[in-house]
């Protein structure tokens, strides 16, 4: 209790309102009590600090100076950071001297004397020729071989032999003559003589008839015109259905497989439908059971397949007729 009523006293204490008997019970009591000290020591600091603080100033006054107050504060900033910068940065700026008489007169003889320089950079190496090696030649002069001496001159021949005549017998070649085949000549003739045309033939050719052609037909044709050519209009092509079977097979095409359909392990059979002309050739193909893989292969392939001619009636058909491709891998 005594405590908390000299705590009431600091108050009054420090302002000087204590009565004489009651300041010096007071101070006799705080020799003795340490927190009454220390909380008489926050309280003259508190006075202090408060009687430090500048007057609060007119309100009207305040507001009516506070723009020029901010604009004067910015402009102090940025003075401040200017003059930093320009601290920072000062020993980073050259100003050279202008001085364009000294520089003109200066110009020419350093030119000279770089090309000086590179002069004799590029001519010092050729004139020093002692550091660089020495290249021995050795020449042998060879002298060629002596020629041959010529051959001994032949025998003399006898008189007797002088006076004897060779009699030479001319020979006469004859070449083997062969049916069907045509021999080049051994001599050739001084003249040619010319041959006599029979008059065979009919004016403005005859129906059907082939401009330039031989009488008598072609060395190797056959009668009736079937490999070597067709004689009047060409016919639609049959299919190979009930009596008419398909033509045989002459000449036979391998199919290449495709390697994308081999990698992919496709295999299988195509089946086409192709139609051959009078001389047995593929004309056109027709795909019936497709593998999009291996179609174009077997169309390659059939393209190149060769049929013996059909005939009907004495004449060349062409056929229509299925055939089938089959692809298959090999066993590994």
């Amino acid at each position: 209790m005594r405590g908390k009523k000299f705590k009431k006293w600091l108050g009054p204490y420090i302002d000087g309102e204590l009565r004489p008997e009651e300041r010096e019970i007071l101070e006799a009591h705080l020799h003795e009590c340490r927190e009454c000290r220390e909380e008489l020591e926050f309280l003259k600091n508190l006075s202090t600090f408060s009687s430090k603080q500048p007057d609060i100033p007119d309100e009207s006054q305040y507001w009516n100076l506070f723009s020029q107050r901010v604009t004067f504060r910015i402009a102090k900033t940025q003075q401040k950071k200017i003059s930093a910068e320009g601290e920072l940065f000062k020993d980073s700026f050259f100003t050279p001297e202008k001085n364009l008489a000294a520089k003109a007169v200066i110009l020419p003889f350093t030119i000279a004397a770089h090309a000086l320089l590179a002069l004799f950079l590029v001519i010092y190496p050729l004139l020093s020729t002692g550091d660089l090696p020495r290249i021995e030649v050795y020449t042998a002069f060879l002298s060629p071989p002596p020629p041959p001496p010529p051959p001994p001159p032949p025998p003399a021949k006898s008189r007797s032999s002088r006076t004897r005549k060779t009699r030479i017998r001319p020979v006469q070649a004859r070449a083997k003559m062969e049916a069907g085949k045509l021999l080049a000549p051994v001599e050739i003739p001084e003249e040619i003589a010319e041959e006599e045309l029979s008059d065979i033939g009919v004016e403005g050719g005859v129906e059907g008839g082939v401009e330039g052609g031989v009488v008598g037909g072609v060395l190797g044709g056959v009668v009736g015109g079937v490999l070597g050519g067709v004689v009047g209009e060409v016919e639609a092509p049959v299919r190979a259905v009930g009596e008419i079977t398909p033509p045989k097979l002459i000449k036979r095409v391998k199919p290449t497989y495709p390697e994308i359909a081999r990698q992919a392990r496709i295999e299988g059979v195509v089946i086409l439908e192709a139609t051959t002309d009078a001389y047995g050739r593929v004309q056109s193909i027709k795909v019936l059971r497709s593998i999009p893989l291996l179609d174009q292969a077997a169309i390659d392939a059939v393209r190149q397949w060769v049929y013996e001619p059909m005939i009907i009636n004495g004449k060349p058909r062409g056929v229509i007729f299925n055939v089938t491709v089959r692809f298959e891998l090999g066993k590994k």
